[in-house]
């Protein structure tokens, strides 16, 4: 397969007001692309346009909330008309949660797949008519290893991202025909403040959660990111560790039972019970 020469290329990226987006938006710029960065946050994706400007690429803010599919529609025909083309658009706006499933709530479900599923799916049918009708195009979507592998007390988390892992790998399938590429990412652990913001009833996520537990830099993810979308790879699995649980947990009855127990251990461990007061908001 031929590679995908980034220079002079749209790249459109959700999620871009900090973290991966971020990053992954200053690695493109370095390969040459314009960027057109979107999020919810004006004053951070100003911040990222800094940084893009500041390596040489042009670069443009378009906020929009991933979770109305009008808005997202404006994004591309917002970046379409400045850049005059579209061809990269990287899915990465997203949300967590952790807690037990038997108390979460079920519209903390419906607000994750809302940001997580749909989020993603807005942005894939608001693109895929311009890559149809050029010929060409790339989806990337920033998933997590929790679309591979499930862990304990993130339910709803997990099922967003299984969910989106399905659709991806199915449309992907499709897409070929096409010559779109759609190429999914799943980062684990990473030093960004995403863990600070996850929501949760009745549980406190340490600060620095990914820090201390030699979480990736987004620097290293963007990078893998990147040369993703040059090679046109149909899936990068970040660590070393999530290369191995993708793909021989499920081949072993006994590895899966061991990393149930050591997981739901894990996240028994660092998660601290809210006291009453926190959980009531008093």
């Amino acid at each position: 397969m031929a590679r995908f020469d980034l220079n002079g290329k749209t790249v459109v990226i959700t999620g871009a007001s900090g973290g991966i987006g971020a990053e992954t938006a200053l690695a493109f710029a370095r390969r040459g692309a314009k960027l057109a960065l979107s999020g919810r946050n004006r004053e951070l994706l100003r911040q990222t346009r800094e940084r893009v400007q500041a390596a040489g690429a042009e670069a443009w803010v378009v906020p929009a909330d991933v979770t109305k599919p009008e808005e997202v529609k404006d994004l591309v025909a917002k970046a379409t008309e400045l850049t005059g083309r579209l061809d990269v658009m990287v899915l990465g706006a997203g949300i967590g949660a952790v807690g037990e499933a038997s108390r979460m709530p079920a519209e903390d479900f419906r607000k994750l797949m809302e940001v997580n599923f749909w989020g993603v799916l807005h942005g894939f049918y608001a693109a895929l008519p311009h890559f149809i009708k050029q010929g060409f195009g790339q989806f990337i979507i920033i998933n997590s290893l929790s679309g591979k592998i499930a862990m304990p007390m993130s339910s709803n988390y997990c099922a967003s991202k299984f969910a989106l892992r399905g659709f991806a790998e199915a449309a992907q399938i499709e897409l070929k025909g096409k010559n779109i590429d759609l190429i999914s990412v799943y980062p684990s652990f990473v030093d960004t403040p995403f863990q600070n913001r996850v929501m949760t009833q009745d549980y406190t996520v340490p600060k620095g959660l990914s820090k201390s537990w030699f979480g990736d830099r987004p620097e290293k993810i963007a990078g893998l990111i990147v040369n993703a979308s040059a090679h046109r790879k149909p899936e990068v699995i970040c660590t070393l560790y999530g290369n191995f649980g993708a793909r021989f947990l499920p081949m072993s009855d006994i590895l899966s039972w061991l990393f149930e127990q050591q997981a739901y251990t894990f996240a028994r461990r660092i998660l601290r019970p809210k006291r009453a007061t926190e959980r009531s908001g008093t």
